[in-house]
């Protein structure tokens, strides 16, 4: 009985800390970074639902993106929640459908960057 209270009472004591724990301000999540999936990669012939999704028509042309891909990522913290972003590929980075890499959904002047061998943060 006073091992079952035990083990109880570190797992209480476990869930407290883990709850009071405050988020970095450097999280990259926080910054608006999220792992996306590669549906589609082409210029001008990729299409999405909204302009908001769009960050072709918020880069200039001396932007010096010559590539684009169209990235599905889940949001809200729900991986059944999902949606669509068109996104700006480096143009020395290959990326091919059904890549994981990372995009950013807070601003559109930041390129797509690839998700390392240990799915490292961006």
């Amino acid at each position: 009985m006073l091992k079952m209270k035990l083990t109880l009472a570190t797992v209480i004591a476990t869930l407290a800390t883990a709850c009071a724990i405050k988020q970095d301000p450097t999280d990259t999540y926080a910054q608006g970074w999220r792992r996306a999936q590669i549906l589609e990669v082409g210029k001008d012939q990729l299409v999405v639902h909204s302009d908001k999704q769009d960050c072709r028509k918020a880069l200039t042309a001396n932007a010096g993106y010559t590539k684009f891909a169209v990235a599905t990522y889940s949001y809200g913290g729900n991986p059944s929640l999902k949606d669509k972003r068109i996104v700006a590929v480096p143009n020395e980075v290959e990326v091919g459908v059904g890549e994981w890499v990372f995009v950013n959904v807070s601003d559109c002047k930041l390129a797509l960057r690839k998700v390392g061998l240990r799915n490292e943060r961006p």
